[in-house]
Order: structure tokens, then sequence, then C-alpha cells
């Protein structure tokens, strides 16, 4: 166990979460091509062009040269090598890979410029006006890059300056298709704590062991016990209550994208999701009573980048995740409860031309093991540990969610009952829950399909709750 510490707190951004895809053949050969997907002019799924050959291609039909073929399925992989792909128009066919590897030097998002370093034994001026660049991360561009050249000059040996404009996955993957999941690996998060004694394991938690099968599907674990201001300007009381616990998560990365082999991005179905099982566990010991001052503290601030392959073209998925901790109290409670819940979820989003935009969540949990749980008092409780995450593409703005398994604790001690001074039990319960909400802002639609939505999707909340311990209290004096 590798411990860190550091101090201060921040915003938000974040996860998980994910990504998704661009690509096109795998060789500069014809029969590997694909054709481009194009918006409307207006932007709207609502207005397209006529197809009259749609429908003419089916699964294991040959394409002729200079046509796309549109039976083509291309593999969706972990990894790259560092080099962008340049992929190039010919006639009607977009989307056609060129063979061409450069790396990425430099890029500008905002000033819309680019270098590229041609790699050895390729041409100096291999680029062109219109060819679409699909980048992975490098040191001096961590987060990739997605382009189209609207400008090519020289600018030395090997090396080229472009000017750039948006480009889609769409451009690239056109009226093929793809379906995959790649795994993110422990160690491509990079984490960055805001609470003194994080603690962070990379890889299995417990000591147990990874079959060979596993691979990269370890979960990245992050623990915390610290005492929590509750009650504003009163040390003692702080001191006396402890809120302690840990989220553990093995995430993967799908996307899938269907051309129906045509140029129209909007009859394209796609879908990109970030999913994986998840453990959370609380220890609470303490008083802990109303007002309280800190609902909701930062812990840490997690990010990832990781590629995937589809076919020849790298495509960086952007997850970004804050782990937080919201404390909500309500009335007076000493409790000593240590619990742990596990699960799956799925936070993602997928598009067809019939339903337009839509969110893809789900969200579940149980209790693991046996914990423990003694509450006295009269009140409730709701503490909530989990990420506020941040999903998209090529660092577009795309999904933002809050996953959030809570622990929630209540006690009604009821007091005396009617004139016969009748004394009667109180009550108390643990129950774990889970909650679900996110939304989609327009870049990364435009990202994957060159097509922008409303400013904001909002999609369905989810909370599902089960109960893990309850008792009785002894009645009032």
């Amino acid at each position: 166990m590798k411990r860190v510490k550091g101090t201060g707190l921040c915003s938000l951004v974040c996860t998980a979460a994910l990504f998704v895809t661009g690509c096109a053949g795998t060789a500069p050969d014809p029969a590997g091509a694909a054709a481009r997907a194009t918006a409307s002019p207006t932007g709207s799924p609502g207005e397209r062009p006529p197809h009259p050959d749609r429908g003419h291609s089916r699964e294991g039909t040959s394409a002729t040269p200079g046509s796309a073929d549109t039976s083509r399925t291309l593999p969706v992989t972990p990894g790259g090598s560092g080099t962008a792909s340049v992929t190039r128009a010919s006639g009607t066919t977009r989307g056609r890979d060129t063979g061409t590897r450069v790396t990425l030097v430099s890029y500008d998002a905002a000033s819309r410029k680019a270098v590229v370093r041609h790699n050895a034994g390729g041409p100096a001026a291999a680029l062109r006006t219109g060819d679409v660049v699909a980048a992975p991360p490098t040191r001096t561009v961590p987060r990739g890059a997605l382009f189209k050249v609207t400008g090519v000059e020289s600018a030395g040996a090997r090396k080229t300056q472009l000017t750039t404009a948006p480009a889609s996955v769409a451009d690239v993957l056109g009226s093929s298709r793809a379906k995959g999941t790649v795994p993110v690996a422990p160690s491509a998060w990079t984490v960055d704590p805001l609470l003194e004694g994080l603690d962070m394991v990379r890889g299995l938690a417990g000591g147990g062991k990874a079959d060979a099968s596993a691979g990269a599907r370890k979960p990245l674990r992050l623990a915390f016990d610290a005492h929590v201001p509750m009650f504003g300007g009163k040390p003692w009381l702080e001191r006396e209550t402890r809120i302690g616990g840990f989220f553990e998560m093995t995430p993967e990365v799908s996307f899938s994208y269907d051309g129906r082999g045509t140029a129209d991005a909007s009859d394209a179905t796609a879908s990109v999701k970030l999913s994986g099982s998840y453990r959370a566990g609380w220890r609470l010991k303490g008083p802990v009573r109303t007002p309280r001052i800190a609902p909701r503290v930062p812990l840490a601030v997690l990010a990832a980048y990781p590629v995937v392959m589809v076919g020849s073209v790298p495509v960086v998925v952007s997850l970004k995740l804050q782990l937080v901790l919201q404390v909500r109290v309500d009335g007076s409670l000493t409790v000593d409860v240590e619990q742990t819940t596990g699960g799956t979820l799925r936070i993602g989003t997928r598009y067809t031309r019939e339903t337009g935009w839509q969110g893809d969540g789900h969200a579940d949990g149980k209790p693991v093991g046996k914990g423990t749980a003694e509450v006295s008092g009269d009140g409730e409780l709701r503490v909530l540990l989990g990420p506020e995450a941040s999903i998209g593409l090529y660092d577009a703005v795309g999904i933002d969610a809050l996953f959030g398994p809570y622990l929630r604790v209540k006690a009604e001690q009821p007091g005396l009952l009617g004139a016969s001074g009748e004394r009667r039990q109180g009550r108390w319960s643990v129950h774990g829950g889970v909650t679900l909400e996110g939304s989609l802002f327009s870049r990364m639609p435009f990202t994957i399909l060159g097509i922008r939505p409303t400013p904001r999707l909002l999609f369905p909340l989810i909370t599902e709750e089960w109960p893990l311990a309850r008792g009785t209290l002894p009645p009032l004096p």
C-alpha cells in the first residue's frame, strides 16, 4: 500500500468512465475504406439527403476500388503506439487509412494550430488539406487530439505545421461498424489527494491473487480515516467524531458504432459508456448532530486518458473523477457502524435516429460480508461516498454524472405514550443505497457524429436502497 498525502480542496470536473472511437480501415487498400459520415447543414438529426444506395451492401460482399466497404467490422482493442493515424477522402469515399503515421508534437485547440513530426522512412510532406488526424496522448500533448487539416506548411526537418478544424469520429468510421470493451488499468490513473492521510492501492485489494485472464481488470482503491468538522467551532466535539471508509472500482470503457452502410452520420447508431464493479465501505464512530458544517468533502481528484484502438486509429477517452464525501444530518445521533456494500454501475449514452441521444445508466448494490452497527439518539444520518464523474472523448465535454453509494442511519425515540405515561421502545435501522444521476452536454455528440443535441440532456435519476441492520432502543427514562 502506498500512502500519499495532500491538502486543499478543489472543485470537480469529473468522470470515468469513458471512451469512444473513430477509425477506418487498417491499410491504405481501397477495400478497407469507410465512407465519411456527415451531419446535415443545420446539425439536426431530422434532416438528411436521400441515400439511394442504402441497403445494397451486405455482410460478405466485396467492395470495388474507390467505394466504401460497408460490411467492414473494425476491431476494438486497448493500447496505442504513440503515433497518430491519418485518414483521407478519395472521391466520394471518406475515412481511407493512408498508412501514414506521424507524431503529434504540439496542438492548440483554441488557435487551431498543430505541429506533427513525420516518422523515419515516410514522406516529409505526407499530409494534405482535408486529412483527418487522430492522435493518442504524448508527453507534449497528454490528452491526444482529433482534427481535420485545413492548411499545411513546412516547419523544418521532417516536421509540418498545420491549421486545423474540429473533426468527428464519424469522419473516420463512416459506414463501418465497431464494437468492443476495454479495461482501464489502475496504472492509467493519476491521483491528486485532497485529504491528509489518503491511502491509495493500485491493483488487487486484500492480498488477493489475479488470474492470468484478469489482465488489467484490477481495482483502484482509495481509503481514508479522518475527523470531519461537524460542529462549527467546537473542536472537542469534532475530535470525537470520525468518518472513514473506502471506494474501490474496476472500470471498463465500451464503445459501439454502426454506420449502417450510409454516408449520413445521423443514420448511424452509437453508444459510449463507463461500466464495472465497485465496493464501498464506511466506518462511522461518535456523535453526529445538526447543524453540520461540511456536508460535502472532496477527497481526491483522479484522471485517466486510456487509448482505445478502433482498427488502426487511436481514440482517446477522457475520464475524470472527483471522489467526494457527503454528510447530511438531521437530529442528534451517536453511532458506531462499519458496513460494506458492492455492486455494478454503468454510466453512458446511446444514439439512434429514432430516439436521438438518451442516457444509458444502471446502478445496483447489496451487502458485502458482515458489518457491525450500534445506534442511539433520535435523527437521521446519510453518508455518501462516491465519484462525481466526467466522461468525454478527446477531452471534449461529455457525460457528467454523480455515482453515490451511501449509508443511511435512522433512529426514532417516540418518548411517552398517552396520559398513562407508558414508555415505548425506540427503533433504529441502517440501510445501504446507491444513487446515479447524470446529464449529457453537446460537445461529445458533436465529436462522435457531428450532431449537436440541445445544450444539456438530463438522464433519469436512479436510486436503489436495501436494509443492512436494525435494532431497538431502550425506552426513555
